[in-house]
């Protein structure tokens, strides 16, 4: 008898695996200037969310995209100047970057680089 309760537990453990959910906020709360960069753990991706301000004036840059895990496939970066960007690109395994234009001319405040597949 014990021997068939372990075997269905075993059974629905193959069947049935949990959910990996995964998010990380790999930058939070700095000033960057032009051309910082930041790249996040490597996972499954399915999105990369940056919010940023413009505390000194201006309409500085930021932007996002995905990598696989070798670095050399990336998709191309999404740029904006409106504070947030919603990035829903994803990837199998990967990473996610955020990026201060190079071509700002102002500093810019980020609050969060996250990303996950969540």
């Amino acid at each position: 008898m014990l021997v068939l309760f372990a075997a269905a537990i075993m059974g629905a453990a193959v069947v049935a695996p949990a959910a990996l959910a995964w998010s990380q906020t790999y930058e939070k709360n700095v000033v960057w200037g032009a051309g910082s960069t930041k790249i996040s753990l490597a996972n499954s991706i399915t999105y990369n969310y940056v919010s940023f301000d413009n505390f000194q004036g201006g309409l500085p840059q930021m932007g996002t995209r995905l990598c696989d895990s070798s670095g050399l496939n990336c998709n191309d970066w999404r740029w904006s100047n409106t504070g947030l960007i919603t990035d829903e690109r994803n990837i199998a395994y990967g990473v996610a970057s955020c990026k201060a234009n190079a071509g700002n001319n102002y500093l810019v405040y980020v609050r969060y680089c996250a990303t996950g597949n969540g």
